[in-house]
């Protein structure tokens, strides 16, 4: 029998809570991966986009099959939760090392940065693909799912904030590129190993937070049995991938999320390298970030109460519409202009809130239409790609990017860059995140559930059960 009784608050933050692991070491590799590698590890920004777009690319293999073994398992302990724990451990080893400089030559440093890439990106698949699937098991009433939804978000924007205060505020003092507009410093050995240990005192507080998360899900979150119909999971892998790249929505809602995390992932790699070389305020970048964040965080409630007035799609493309001009004001700004930058960083948090919250609550109506069109659930394979797809925007993001700068005459190591660098962060932060947000408009609007469609969907699965 279905238990419809409402989540009580306990629960839902307890899985609120899962959201901060994938969130806090996604966003710390988005903001900092790039430069510690640069200026840290001296590593060339063309050997880089290999490591970041063919770590992501792994996730093409990792993230569905993840998916499709999760779809098969069956614990006392339930189908996600027993992934969600085990994975954990040796996700936080990878994730830790990923921030070690080994004494290699630098073929060698690329072809370790690249294997803990890969092993750290596939075991957080370990995590996040049965976490992000546990929504649909958590409550059988979509308003309850939608409600637990809200409180992730806040838990992932706050993980966010944590881990870009905690990697940012510790690295800011070591950092020698930040300090590029008073100096024309370069990098000696003792300060290139003082700044690898910044980041990895980082590392040690941030893979904290993600082993209390991890057993918080698995001991204060129940997987409801009879929420949803383990029928119809027997069909092999590949038909199953069929299944998911045949059904048109959630292709659309796919590809929105994918443009829109791919223009945020554009503007994340490099917003370091844009406040040290363009706008010559490197040594507050972290602050800028922080100003952002916050009020991604603060406005999550306002989009919450205009979601439920207008409905999802509306707010979904005010969200995208806001953007644009903050993107483009970018373009423009001129060097060491502070106070500027901070109201342009607040803007952008509004979209940002959006991008946050959106993306993963459209995804249950659209297993919830599927389910009622072929009453079957893939749900696991359905949330693996959707996490594939923003991960896939990440890697694409910061390769093209690492690839720009290598064209653009970066120099690893030296402090001071050449003019064509400003130009070339500026471009990067511009016109291919905003031709990725007009994309993601246009499967917007294509999108084919509107509020009408969504409370009919959702009285016929409450009609079903």
């Amino acid at each position: 029998p279905h238990d419809d009784r409402p989540l009580p608050l306990w629960s839902k933050l307890c899985f609120a809570v899962g959201g901060a692991p994938y969130q806090i070491t996604t966003n710390v590799i988005g903001f900092f991966l790039n430069i510690f590698l640069l200026e840290v590890a001296e590593i060339d920004p063309f050997y880089i986009s290999i490591i970041l777009f063919v770590g992501k690319a792994w996730d093409a293999i990792t993230d569905p099959a993840c998916g499709y073994f999760v779809n098969k398992t069956e614990t006392r302990f339930g189908k996600m939760k027993p992934w969600i724990i085990l994975t954990a451990p040796f996700a936080c080893v990878s994730y830790f090392f990923l921030w070690y400089v080994p004494d290699l030559s630098e073929t060698g440093k690329f072809g370790y940065y690249f294997a803990m890439y890969c092993i750290f990106q596939g075991l957080l698949s370990g995590l996040h693909v049965p976490y992000t699937s546990l929504t649909m098991y958590i409550s059988n009433d979509q308003k309850e799912r939608d409600s637990a939804t809200s409180f992730r978000m806040v838990f992932e924007a706050c993980g966010v904030l944590t881990g870009v205060i905690v990697q940012g505020k510790i690295i800011e003092k070591y950092r020698i590129a930040g300090q590029c507009a008073d100096t024309s410093a370069t990098a000696s050995p003792e300060s290139l190993r003082l700044q690898e240990e910044s980041y990895r005192i980082g590392s040690y507080i941030v893979l904290a937070i993600y082993m209390v998360c991890a057993c918080t899900v698995f001991l204060g979150v129940k997987e409801k049995e009879g929420v949803v119909d383990s029928t119809g999971n027997t069909d092999g892998y590949f038909k199953s991938l069929k299944i998911v790249f045949t059904y048109k929505p959630y292709l659309q809602a796919a590809a929105i999320f994918l443009f829109m995390s791919l223009a945020v992932a554009i503007v994340q790699g490099n917003i370091a390298l844009y406040c040290t070389h363009s706008l010559k305020m490197g040594n507050k970048f972290t602050n800028f970030v922080i100003v952002l964040l916050v009020v991604s965080i603060t406005a999550m409630p306002l989009w919450q109460l205009l979601l439920l007035r207008f409905g999802k799609k509306p707010v979904y493309a005010a969200g995208i519409l806001i953007f644009i001009p903050i993107l483009i004001a970018q373009l423009y700004l001129p060097a060491d202009n502070e106070y500027l930058y901070y109201v342009i960083m607040g803007f952008a948090g509004l979209s940002i809130s959006v991008s946050l919250l959106l993306p993963w609550s459209v995804l249950p109506d659209v297993l919830d239409l599927f389910m009622l069109e072929t009453h079957t659930r893939k749900d696991a394979m359905f949330y693996s790609f959707y996490v594939f797809f923003n991960k896939l925007a990440s890697g694409i993001g910061l390769a093209l990017s690492q690839v720009a700068l290598s064209v653009g005459g970066y120099v690893t190591g030296a402090c001071t860059q050449p003019e064509s660098v400003d130009l070339t962060l500026r471009m990067l932060v511009v016109p291919g995140p905003v031709v990725c947000l007009l994309l993601a408009l246009i499967f917007l609007w294509c999108y084919p559930i509107n509020e009408d469609k969504r409370k009919a969907i959702k009285q016929e699965v409450l009609d079903t059960m």
